[in-house]
């Protein structure tokens, strides 16, 4: 028999590398791409364990990674909100998209073992409930706090976040790695390097909405919104603004990335009619069933 052991109350976070069974067949016959594969590995890796490690455990198994701080650590969740959103950022400036979810709950997370409730939780927020390439926060145990946050660390804590409505009609919080006032003021990443990432995640956006499948698109279609805002943000700066002269070629940089407009209606259409077959289909389902 081994050691007695038994949960913890944690918070848990759960990351996904999207599209990593993808990159890895690319790996067979591209060094290149391994080697940058396992470079961005090591940069989540690395970037999960910065800190005290009594205070958190980080488990990374093939395109995962799980980290959980107990929640009487100090600056427990300012710490793990900071840690997904370095993550969520380095990845996304190397081409690598992360979908996941924080929740908090009971867990047993040692050098060994990963499991409890609070896994299966942030696994099913991942997995069903984010849908999208975001980060998001529970929304059964985060949304009430951070609509009015009374403590000072929600307030922080709230400067990475932007609120998303669903088609569901259900908000929940996610992290916001679109916003030059998210990713240089809140996360603190390079502001010269902002116009190169911005191209980046167009780049991604733009490959995506060449994908036929439904499903796909509608990921994509949700990043090219957000994306839309951030570089609309820089729009319109007029011509003697101090900002030009200051930083020449920042803005025009900005400017010059293309909106995906056209891209992202043409999806929404391909959405659209896929909905619409697939309500058609459930209406012939019951309809049969009704006659049986």
């Amino acid at each position: 028999m081994g050691n007695a052991v038994e949960y913890e109350k944690r918070l848990t976070l759960f990351l996904d590398f999207l599209g990593f069974s993808e990159k890895v067949k690319s790996t067979e016959k591209d060094i290149e791409t391994l080697n940058d594969l396992v470079d961005a590995l090591s940069d989540a890796a690395e970037t999960a364990n910065i800190g005290n490690a009594p205070d958190f455990q980080a488990t990374q198994f093939s395109d995962c990674l799980v980290i959980s701080y107990r929640l009487d650590s100090p600056d427990a969740l300012f710490e793990i909100i900071n840690k997904l959103s370095l993550i969520v950022v380095i990845l996304a400036a190397r081409g690598y998209l992360i979908r996941g979810g924080l929740t908090y709950g009971q867990l047993l997370h040692t050098d060994k073992v990963v499991v409890g409730p609070a896994m299966n939780r942030a696994y099913f927020l991942e997995s069903k409930v984010a849908k999208a390439p975001r980060v998001i926060l529970d929304p059964e145990i985060f949304n009430a706090a951070l609509k009015k946050p009374k403590v000072e660390v929600l307030k922080v804590i709230k400067k990475f976040l932007k609120r998303d409505k669903d088609s569901d009609g259900k908000v929940s919080w996610f992290f916001d790695y679109f916003s030059w006032r998210s990713v240089v003021e809140t996360v603190g990443a390079d502001s010269n390097a902002y116009p190169e990432y911005l191209k980046t995640l167009s780049g991604l956006i733009k490959a995506g909405l060449k994908n036929t499948d439904s499903g796909v698109l509608e990921k994509y279609v949700w990043m090219q919104k957000r994306y839309k805002a951030a570089r609309h943000d820089f729009i319109g700066t007029p011509d003697t603004h101090p900002a030009r002269k200051r930083d020449p070629g920042y803005l025009e940089a900005i400017e010059k990335l293309p909106s995906l407009d056209k891209a992202a209606a043409k999806a929404t259409k391909i959405i659209a009619k896929a909905e619409k077959e697939r309500r058609k289909r459930d209406q012939c389902c019951e309809s049969c069933v009704r006659r049986q």
